[in-house]
């Protein structure tokens, strides 16, 4: 092996080292604001819950914000890729709000404490959120836009009408996270029922339930 190969290799391990330090600490992120908020969370908090030191943090993430703002992106992009494949593999509008709604579910009663902690009351006014909660909105207004056209849907505007299906589901499911005793399964179907009637389709709630299941 001559010394350009020898240099690409070393720089691989170094780099998958880095990313198995980064995504350590993103998981010791996720666990310690989970228990102890944002506020009173500290970096050597997380340092210790990943069993490294802090000056390694740091050489990741300058500040606490940048570890949050890490672990609010990272969870953003898992969320939108569970919920693009659901929606892809749906046909028509109507299957896609359907789709959008278990794959939303599914992946928050997974991920309970994250989207704890990304959803929840605290984090309102992060920007990164607000960023991803308007992504969620603009594919959410384009499938409202072709059931409009379609005629699957009441012509309602579509741009209001994402917004408002976005922050229902957004602020349902961080009020759900703090319910130990009520069931996904309910949560999901009265979202979806609501979405729904909303936008002018009247599901039997047998049908609707099916509709859940079926990407779930």
């Amino acid at each position: 092996m001559n010394s350009a190969s020898l240099q690409v290799a070393s720089t691989n391990r170094f780099e998958r080292r880095r990313e198995r330090t980064r995504r350590e600490l993103l998981a010791a992120a996720i666990a310690v604001l989970a228990k102890k908020g944002l506020h009173d969370t500290k970096v050597a908090d997380i340092a210790a819950a990943a069993d490294i030191g802090v000056g390694t943090v740091y050489l990741h993430f300058p500040t606490k914000e940048a570890l949050f703002d890490a672990v609010v992106e990272d969870t953003v992009a898992r969320l939108k890729a569970t919920i693009d494949a659901a929606r892809a593999a749906a046909r028509g509008a109507v299957a896609r709000i359907r789709a959008a709604n278990a794959a939303f579910c599914r992946f928050a009663q997974e991920n309970r404490e994250v989207f704890r902690i990304v959803f929840g009351h605290a984090a309102a006014y992060n920007d990164v959120i607000r960023r991803a909660q308007a992504l969620f909105a603009a594919d959410i207004e384009e499938t409202i836009r072709e059931g409009v056209a379609s005629r699957a849907f009441t012509p309602v505007p579509p741009a209001v009408a994402a917004q408002g299906v976005v922050g229902m589901a957004t602020q349902v499911l961080s009020w759900w996270t703090e319910q130990e005793s009520l069931s996904m399964d309910t949560l999901q179907e009265t979202m979806l029922t609501l979405a729904l009637h909303g936008l002018g389709v009247h599901p039997r709630p047998a049908e609707a339930r099916r509709g859940g299941r079926s990407h779930g």
